[in-house]
């Protein structure tokens, strides 16, 4: 029986042998000839090479070596093909304009000169355009921000952006550029006399003529817009131009505040944007009505009107209903919401129905002593306040 240190030693020299054998089973054949040639040249450079002494005839630093390297640079291409690389966080980047680039925060090669003075000078003086990076939600488009002022309609702001005629800074702009809210924007002396060159018209509606948009047989209130209904005791030196400019495309005023075609009354038509807004643009602009009901007007009637009314399910503003006269039956409504048919369905509700609605006032603009069917230009007082009740 084999001692067991013989048996180890032969337990050794098998495994050793199996290695070889693995080993050789490895190797290319081009390798397996050219370690049979022995001392030739290529195997002598072989030999040199291996200098870890493990016989595979590399030199297993060097090929450590370029892995590592091999791998990192895996690793940064990954990093730059990634959604947080610089690469495509350049490429999300949306600014229209080197100032709104700015604005935001961002800086190029092409525009960090054009900005390190401004950086210098930090928040003082004009605070629209300096004072470190802004957030993207503190910026607006001009031409909301010019709507927001009261100064002209949006459409009419995109209108004059595109023109060239709005300056941000005293900076011509773009359509889609964007400020903060409080930039000093202008607008041009040619922007500004065309703004001011817009029209409104004031009708007196007469019962049978629908506000806009008429059906086949109807008549819209804007026919009665022509020369001879112009109420001239209301227009005494306006310039003929206007007067003949509203005659030959009315079609281009718009109407604010419709009545029904039952109704009668004040009726405005405008051209100007801001105007119009200022009216039906849920305001509060007060409008007063002169009704006529088929029955005598009760305190009961009275004290429902004045109260807490719903129309649909949805709470009315409060009204303010006045009766002229002991036992009269005409009444004086004070607005400051117009739904659809609004005073019809309320005197209804409570048992009254409506067989005269004059519409008299609007804001401060009141009807006087226009004819019915008749119309006449707004004076610039007259439009002044009405876009003054933006702000209001």
């Amino acid at each position: 029986m084999a001692s067991p240190s013989r048996a180890l030693a032969l337990a050794r020299v098998v495994a050793l042998a199996t290695r070889a054998r693995g080993r050789a089973s490895r190797v290319a054949p081009s390798r397996v000839a050219s370690s049979r040639a022995g001392g030739t040249p290529a195997g002598e450079a072989r030999r040199r090479r291996d200098d870890d002494g493990d016989g595979d005839g590399d030199d297993d630093g060097a090929r450590d070596g370029a892995t590592a390297r091999r791998r990192r640079r895996t690793i940064d291409q990954r990093r730059e093909r990634g959604f947080g690389s610089e690469r495509n966080r350049a490429a999300t980047r949306t600014a229209t304009n080197a100032w709104e680039n700015r604005a935001r925060g961002f800086t190029s090669r092409s525009n960090d000169g054009a900005f390190a003075n401004d950086e210098r000078e930090g928040a003082s003086g004009d605070e629209g355009r300096r004072g470190g990076a802004w957030e993207d939600d503190e910026l607006e488009r001009v031409s909301k921000i010019l709507a927001r002022r009261g100064t002209c309609s949006r459409r009419e702001a995109e209108r004059l952006i595109e023109d060239g005629r709005v300056l941000v800074d005293g900076e011509t702009i773009e359509l889609g550029f964007k400020a903060r809210a409080n930039a000093r924007i202008e607008i041009t002396g040619e922007g500004t006399r065309w703004l001011r060159e817009k029209l409104t018209v004031i009708v007196n509606k007469p019962p049978g003529y629908v506000s806009n948009l008429p059906a086949e047989g109807e008549i819209a209130a804007a026919a009665c817009v022509e020369p001879r209904n112009a109420w001239m005791r209301a227009m005494e030196g306006t310039p003929m131009d206007d007067l003949k400019r509203v005659t030959r495309d009315v079609s281009s005023f718009n109407v604010c505040g419709r009545l029904d075609k039952d109704s009668r009354g004040l009726l405005i038509l405008t051209e100007d944007g801001a105007l119009a807004r200022s009216v039906i643009g849920g305001n509060g602009v007060l409008k007063k009505y002169v009704v006529t009901t088929d029955a005598d007007v009760r305190e009961s009637h009275m004290r429902s009107l004045n109260g807490r009314v719903q129309l649909d399910g949805v709470e009315l503003l409060p009204m303010n209903v006045q009766r002229l006269g002991h036992g009269s039956r005409t009444l004086e409504f004070n607005l400051r919401e117009g739904k659809n048919r609004q005073i019809r369905r309320v005197c209804e509700k409570f048992g009254l129905r409506v067989v005269d609605l004059h519409r008299v006032q609007i804001g401060d603009v009141q009807i006087g002593d226009l004819p019915e069917g008749a119309w006449r230009l707004m004076s610039e007082r007259e439009v002044r306040e009405l876009r003054e009740l933006e702000f209001e």
